[in-house]
């Protein structure tokens, strides 16, 4: 009976053990069930098509190149360049792969070991998230942010490992690491490892060291808390937990490792801005030409340059590459030689002549009325940012301009400006001042930083003398173009464009003085004249119409009576003589030539325009003496020599617009006579050369811009009151122009010796010129401008001429033979 009992209760026993061991395995594989389970679920969900995985879609940045090949600037919504697989050194692989997936080349996507850890220790001994994963999160899932809490907590993780199955499908391992390091952003404007690169290091990615590349793999834990230049210890000791990884894997060995330990970051930061680096006014001058072309559509309404697709390219996503016809080397030499002469010598000058004018005009010109200056700052507060805020014309707080803000007052009944939010503007609120509180602030000293020649300077003034203080400077412009094709080599628009955004070169027009005389002198010649064809240096009156007085020039020196050649006059810029042949041929005919040499701006048909009294851009001026230079043809000036897509295939390229706006022949003779500005002009009444340009020639000791012996034309310009001043500088390979002057023309120097173009813009392209001849990688020839064929005496200047009338009429002959005239 007892026997019978426990067989019994043995059998009784066996289901609850079946029900344990069901139980077990359940309790053990729930999670991977469960896992399943949200799998099945996940794959419901909203998923990229394959399409899309096969493409995804990333926003780059356009690139813009200089003609050597130097990276000078982007337009981006994300400041982002892709680099290929290739370009990645093995050091940044291998620090990748040790430190965030070391099985990432046996594993499909998912790594089972890794999660299973993740899970086990409850992801404190490390993440389950493959490489594929992460890159699965950041190419697909945006929308992240506008996701419940519940599905992030239970869906997320599945979507990411379905995705990254299907992405190990599309994508080779080598595809994926660049994938992931293309898409990463590593904070301070650098979106993918090539910005990284180029911004932490100012390297090139495949140039990175294993250092380099440690920091930067160590920056994707987390780049907002890793940022090398808020944290710099921090992210030390994150790079030196990568060396550790690589150490564990076998990628480096121990010694290796500490002597990397003891490495500093090695940062060399380039800060991204549109405001800085090399060419900020070219580069904002180019932004507005692509925004153009990228614009444009033909008479059936279609873009005339598209993608396959018949979209528009976008100028800030779609990773266009852009080569310029910008020279680097040409460009910083021209920063360079603007910096040196205002910084280091000219303003210092006007300073000093400033601090002999009475408060009451400072910094104006002596004896300005009082109307005059009011106007002037009256006019400068009302363009101020201070005043526009004060204003209701501009948000302080999202930049809306005026049509946001409204007029109103708040709950206490205070005056305010409000930007209205249903205008699309940020709901910002501020105090809305009266016209007598607006006067006020304008006097009340605060701090703020100011721009120097030498950088800027922390200072406390008020708003007011702010404003009068920034009048004071003096302000330049400088381009640079090689004759033959119109392309622009060199652009300098200003001082800083962090301060200053107005371009001296292509938006602000200024009376251009004498350097306007060349294109009278070639009106003369057109008409029958000769280089050496003598007239009188006295002064002469021209009637104007109406009851305007007669108009009746000085020479700059008020010097007379000596009779000259048209060549001296040119080279010493007498104004008499420019009179007499614009009273002899008539402005008509000068504005004609002008506007066939490429001068577009409004010429007044008046006398005066013979001394340079029409407002042109330093552009256009330096373009139509640019054709003088290339045998008297237009060739409209161009900044962009081709635009490529992201995959390197060529969608734009110019078409010269040019014109023969000059016969060749007296396109040469001028430029010949201009030569005289340089090495002087033969006066056979005083047997002196002489010409405004000639101290480019001279080697003095305190003059560090001379002692120029290539051949070289040229030309000064001063303007009335000297508020401008020019140079005009030209060599076979480049012509360029040069401009100096205030802001305002009413700022300026008190004499001309201090206001003339060759003191204020001259030493600017000596500056430039040395710097050019010195770089011997540009190859600048030293070679002289080419005669045109058939040219004999008419190419001799008007010594030489002389010389030689004198051996054929009664000399004795020595020194000429036949040949002589066509040397």
């Amino acid at each position: 009976m007892a026997k019978k009992s426990a067989k019994s209760s043995k059998k009784k026993a066996q289901p609850s053990f079946t029900r344990q061991r069901v139980w077990t395995w359940l309790i053990g594989l729930g999670p991977l069930l469960g896992l399943a389970g949200l799998t099945v679920l996940a794959s419901f969900g909203e998923l990229p098509d394959t399409d899309t995985l096969a493409n995804p879609k990333t926003d780059l940045a356009t690139r813009v190149f200089t003609t050597d090949g130097k990276l000078i600037g982007r337009y981006y919504s994300e400041n982002r360049a892709d680099a290929r697989y290739g370009e990645l050194p093995s050091n940044l692989v291998d620090a990748l792969i040790s430190t965030e997936d070391a099985r990432f080349t046996g594993h499909s996507g998912i790594d089972f070991i890794g999660l299973a850890r993740a899970i086990a220790y409850m992801g404190k001994r490390g993440g389950g998230s493959t490489l594929t994963q992460q890159l699965a999160k950041q190419l697909f899932t945006e929308q992240y942010d506008r996701t419940s809490t519940l599905e992030r907590a239970f869906l997320q993780k599945p979507k990411e490992w379905i995705i990254a199955a299907r992405l190990e499908r599309f994508y080779t391992k080598d595809e994926i690491v660049a994938l992931y390091l293309n898409r990463y952003d590593f904070l301070n404007q650098a979106v993918g490892v090539k910005s990284a690169a180029n911004i932490y290091f100012d390297k090139d990615v495949s140039e990175l060291e294993l250092h380099e590349s440690a920091m930067l793999v160590g920056m994707l834990k987390n780049s907002s808390l890793f940022n090398p230049l808020r944290r710099p210890e921090l992210v030390l000791n994150r790079r030196n937990v990568v060396f550790g990884q690589m150490q564990r894997y076998g990628r480096i060995n121990e010694a290796e490792a500490d002597s990397l330990r003891a490495l500093p970051l090695g940062l060399n930061y380039q800060k991204v801005s549109h405001d800085e680096g090399l060419a900020p006014y070219f580069r904002e001058a180019l932004r507005a030409e692509l925004k153009e072309l990228f614009g444009a559509k033909d008479a059936q309404g279609d873009w005339l340059l598209a993608k396959a697709d018949g979209a528009p390219y976008d100028l800030y996503r779609d990773g266009i590459q852009v080569h310029t016809t910008i020279d680097s080397r040409l460009q910083a030499a021209a920063e360079t030689a603007v910096q040196r002469h205002l910084g280091e010598e000219l303003q210092a000058t006007l300073n000093r002549d400033l601090r002999s004018r009475s408060k009451s005009e400072w910094p104006f010109y002596e004896g300005i009325e009082r109307t005059d200056r009011d106007l002037i700052i009256n006019q400068a507060k009302k363009q101020s940012e201070r005043y526009r805020i004060y204003a209701g014309k501009f948000c302080p707080e999202c930049e809306r301009p005026g049509f946001y803000i409204e007029k109103e007052d708040n709950a206490e009944g205070n005056p305010i400006w409000h930007c209205d939010e249903e205008k699309g503007g940020c709901s910002h609120t501020w105090h809305r001042p009266s016209a007598k509180e607006i006067e006020a602030k304008f006097k009340e000293p605060v701090e703020m930083r100011v721009f120097t020649h030498k950088g800027p300077r922390d200072t406390v003034l008020s708003p007011l003398d702010s404003i009068l203080y920034h009048k004071s400077l003096l302000h330049a412009g400088l381009m640079s173009i090689e004759p033959q094709t119109g392309h622009v080599k060199a652009w300098v628009g200003g001082m800083d464009y962090r301060y200053f955004k107005y371009d001296n070169v292509s938006q602000s027009k200024r009376q251009v003085g004498s350097i306007f005389k060349p294109f009278v002198y070639a009106t003369a010649l057109r008409y029958g004249m000769e280089r050496c064809t003598e007239l009188p240096n006295q002064r002469i009156c021209i009637e104007l119409p109406g009851d305007q007085p007669d108009w009746c020039p000085d020479n700059s020196d008020f010097e007379y009576g000596e009779v000259v050649t048209l060549e001296y006059a040119l080279a010493n810029s007498m104004n008499t003589i420019s009179a007499k042949l614009i009273k002899e041929f008539g402005p008509e005919r000068v504005i004609q030539l002008a506007r066939a040499l490429g001068i577009e701006s409004e010429i007044p048909a008046v006398p005066s325009i013979a001394l340079g009294a029409s407002q042109l851009t330093l552009k256009e001026i330096t373009s139509a003496n640019a054709a003088l230079v290339n045998g008297g043809v237009y060739v409209k000036p161009t900044i962009i020599t081709r635009i490529e897509d992201k995959y390197g295939n060529v969608i734009w390229t110019p078409e010269p617009e040019l014109r023969q706006g000059l016969d060749e022949r007296t396109a040469y003779t001028v430029v010949d006579m201009m030569k005289g500005v340089m090495d002087g002009a033969y006066n056979p009444k005083t047997g002196e050369r002489k010409g405004t340009g000639i101290r480019l020639r001279m080697d003095i000791e305190r003059r560090l811009y001379d002692n120029i012996k290539v051949p070289m034309a040229g030309k000064t310009g001063t303007t009335q009151g000297h508020s401008d001043g020019w140079f005009m500088g030209m060599t076979p390979e480049l012509v360029t122009g040069v401009w100096v002057g205030a802001q305002d023309p009413a700022v300026r120097f008190s004499t001309i010796a201090n206001g003339q173009g060759a003191n204020t813009a001259l030493p600017i392209y000596g500056f430039y010129m040395n710097a050019a001849y010195a770089d011997e990688g540009l190859g600048l020839s030293q070679a002289d401008f080419v005669r045109p064929e058939g040219m004999g005496l008419d190419s001799l200047d008007c010594r030489q001429l002389m010389e030689l009338n004198q051996a054929t009429f009664g000399g004795s002959g020595a020194g000429f033979d036949d040949d002589d005239l066509f040397q």
